[in-house]
């Protein structure tokens, strides 16, 4: 899993993000689509609309192996709530439809409204309410007072206190967050300073006192992380680790939130190559964008190379996985998280039509029932054995023909544009 921000998906070429979602899954954050539609009323660069700017940030980001990861602020008050959640380098895919036909339970996902508004702006269309919103965020943003954090935290912190390095600041954070005999107010703090609405910090007490009253990474570990990234920026901010005079600095810093769910960050910010390693464990890695960009660029060219029957099977196939002698940067990121996928493996055996069949109309039959019915009461610990994923992928992106024409006739035959992988 790999989380990226926007500045890198701008810097790459069609192809280049066409590999990025071959290579990886892609968690997308609100964030990201939040900033890509408050370019709609950014000033461009002269021959460049700003829906032309959006919609070329549309055209890159990832469909085919990508995740929208729920909102930071509604997983953490789930959190805070007692309702905990493993955080272990998965994203947090929230709009599961409960569906059961013939007496088995599963689960659908139908494509989100955010990959609805990334197909629309790839052609142009956009929504009146979307401009509003981007005028919106970009005068909240020009408000953003940092300036203000600075004088507050140098009222209380003497000058030989404050940290002079940005290790210092995330130990004195960390501190903060972890400090003994103050579970209550770290509670209360992480409630406040992490914007949970004031009508849940009584329901939050409760589900805290019922569970112990544990410190507060220990209850609620994503709230720890996101009070611990906040505090530090803070903390960096009243001594100049992090310049004050750039409002966009917060919301660079908001894209560590959202750590806990992939194995990978990808950024070409510096803000970023400074602070998110300093909030990694030992399996995740921070990852320079330029680094990756050069390294998908070779493999673009490599599968480009290929002869023109290879091709003719559709990039979703062709590229499912880095060449096996391959020792770029991609390589050594699937080495990481995928040890033992340079060995070959016997191919598996081919599955008789009849099976397969069965196997798509059950899926569709999961999809037609989640939009017929609507969902159906199940208990959590509900046996699931079917999972589907909606997703519409384009026949072409970029360069590159997605599928084979075997396949782009079978889907033409169900009267569909696109590609939905279930």
């Amino acid at each position: 899993m790999i989380i990226f921000d926007k500045s890198f998906l701008q810097s790459l070429t069609v192809d280049e993000a066409v590999i990025l979602d071959q290579m990886f899954s892609c968690v997308v954050t609100p964030l990201f689509f939040v900033e890509t539609m408050a370019d709609l009323t950014k000033e461009t660069a002269r021959g460049r609309s700003a829906e032309q700017v959006v919609g070329g940030l549309a055209e890159r980001t990832p469909v085919a192996h990508s995740y929208i990861n729920t909102y930071h602020q509604d997983v953490v008050l789930e959190d805070l709530l007692g309702r905990r959640e493993e955080f272990d380098h998965r994203p947090a895919v929230a709009g599961g439809i409960p569906v059961k036909v013939e007496g088995k339970a599963g689960l659908v996902f139908r494509k989100s409204p955010e990959q609805d508004a990334f197909d629309r702006w790839q052609q142009g269309r956009f929504l009146e309410v979307e401009r509003v919103f981007a005028r919106q965020w970009r005068d909240e943003l020009a408000n953003i007072d940092l300036p203000s954090i600075t004088k507050a935290w140098k009222s209380i912190l003497r000058s030989e206190d404050r940290p002079k390095t940005h290790e210092a600041a995330r130990d004195l954070a960390r501190r903060a967050v972890d400090a003994g005999g103050q579970n209550y107010r770290i509670l209360r703090m992480a409630h406040n300073l992490l914007g949970m609405p004031p009508r849940t910090l009584n329901a939050v007490v409760r589900n805290w006192k019922a569970a112990g009253s544990l410190p507060l990474r220990e209850y609620a570990p994503l709230a720890a992380h996101c009070l611990e990234v906040d505090l530090f920026f803070e903390l960096c901010l009243s001594n100049g680790l992090i310049s004050d005079q750039r409002p966009s600095n917060k919301i660079d810093i908001s894209y560590l939130y959202y750590l806990p769910f992939a194995d990978f960050f990808v950024s070409g910010d510096k803000l970023h190559r400074t602070a998110a390693p300093l909030f990694m464990d030992a399996r995740q890695r921070f990852v320079w964008g330029q680094d990756l960009k050069a390294d998908l660029a070779a493999l673009n060219s490599y599968f480009s190379t290929l002869p023109d029957e290879e091709k003719a099977k559709g990039l979703f196939t062709l590229a499912s996985k880095p060449p096996i002698d391959h020792n770029g940067l991609v390589a050594d990121l699937w080495d990481v998280r995928m040890p033992g996928w340079r060995t070959p493996k016997p191919p598996a055996p081919k599955m008789a039509p009849k099976a397969e069949a069965e196997i798509i109309a059950r899926s569709r039959g999961l999809v037609d029932a989640a939009s017929r019915s609507g969902p159906y009461s199940w208990d959590d610990g509900a046996d699931v054995e079917h999972l589907v994923i909606e997703r519409h992928i384009p026949k072409q992106r970029g360069s590159w023909r997605m599928f084979s024409a075997a396949v782009e006739a079978s889907n033409d035959a169900d009267g569909r544009n696109s590609l939905a992988d279930q």
